[in-house]
This record gives C-alpha cells, sequence and structure tokens, in this order.
C-alpha cells in the first residue's frame, strides 16, 4: 500500500511517498540498528544510556505483529509499531532514518494511526523519551503530557481531542 500526499502543519512541500509492508523475523536486525540508532544519543544526554538494558528491551518489544516496516522507492526507511487494547492504540515505536526525517511521513502516520483509534473511540497513548524532538509534533498534532518519569514523557491523545 502507498501513502504520501495529504497535508501536514509542519511541512512546507510535499511529503514523501512511502509504503508500508509486514514485518517480518528477517527484519529485526534493520529495526534493531535504527532503534539504537534514534535512542542512544538521548539516553547518553540524560546519562542513562546502558546498552545491554536497551538490547533487552528492544528484543521484548519487537513483534512482527505489530510492526510495519516503512518504504521508499523499495529501501526500508524505517519501522512503526502500534499496539491494540479494548480503549487504546499504543505507538510503541516510530523511527525513521534521518534522511527522511522532516518530510511529513512520521506526521502522515501519526495521524492515521489518531483516525484509526477515533474510528474505534479509542485514546492513542504514546511514552517519548526526555529531550526527543518528535514531543513538539505530537503536541502539535493534539497529544498532552499525562505523566513522566526519569527518562520518558507518557502522552496520550483522546478520541474526541479537537485537533
Amino acid at each position: 500500500m502507498t501513502h504520501g500526499g495529504g497535508s501536514s502543519d509542519d511541512v512546507s512541500h510535499q511529503p514523501l511517498k512511502f509504503a508500508l509492508r509486514p514485518c517480518t523475523e528477517e527484519d529485526f536486525d534493520f529495526a534493531r540498528t535504527l532503534y539504537v540508532s534514534c535512542m542512544q544519543p538521548l539516553l547518553r544526554a540524560l546519562g542513562a544510556w546502558d546498552a545491554e538494558k536497551l538490547e533487552a528491551a528492544f528484543e521484548s518489544y519487537f513483534d512482527v505483529n505489530e510492526i510495519s516496516i516503512i518504504t521508499m522507492k523499495g529501501e526500508d526507511v524505517g519501522w512503526i509499531q502500534v499496539s491494540d487494547t479494548d480503549d487504546e492504540l499504543c505507538l510503541d515505536q516510530l523511527h525513521l532514518i534521518e534522511t527522511v526525517r522532516d518530510k511529513g511521513t512520521g506526521t502522515y502516520l501519526i495521524n492515521s494511526t489518531i483516525s484509526e483509534a477515533a474510528r474505534q473511540s479509542k485514546k492513542v497513548s504514546l511514552s517519548l523519551v526526555k529531550g526527543n524532538r518528535a514531543q513538539r509534533l505530537y503536541e502539535r498534532l493534539g497529544f498532552r503530557q499525562v505523566a513522566e518519569d526519569d527518562t520518558k514523557i507518557h502522552m496520550a491523545i483522546a478520541p474526541d481531542a479537537p485537533r
């Protein structure tokens, strides 16, 4: 399925065309490498970098049934993981390689998740590491902070929240 188009208030140009494909076990190394490259600078800045702990966390998160690989022109450029409960969709992970960030793809995927949750009358929740610049994007899209801990900010948006 190819996606793209639409508008984003934080992007002045057309989002890049991308496709989503189901994740397989063969995507583990790609997803892990991208996850670590995104998380390491944030956790180092907080003084919370622990490679073994991060590796164990990734292994516990990685669920091919919840993950889609984001591709552009046949190349893997990121991945998104959304889990589903009775009352919420949780945007567990969204990682893009550096060269495709800030081009509307993440905004489109987040908005799609919010729309799907609204159709199901569910909220969307997420957690992000403190210092992650994506927090501003989430706030622009209507997410509000609901809690925080030593390293993470927890956010949510209700299905009927104004956007």
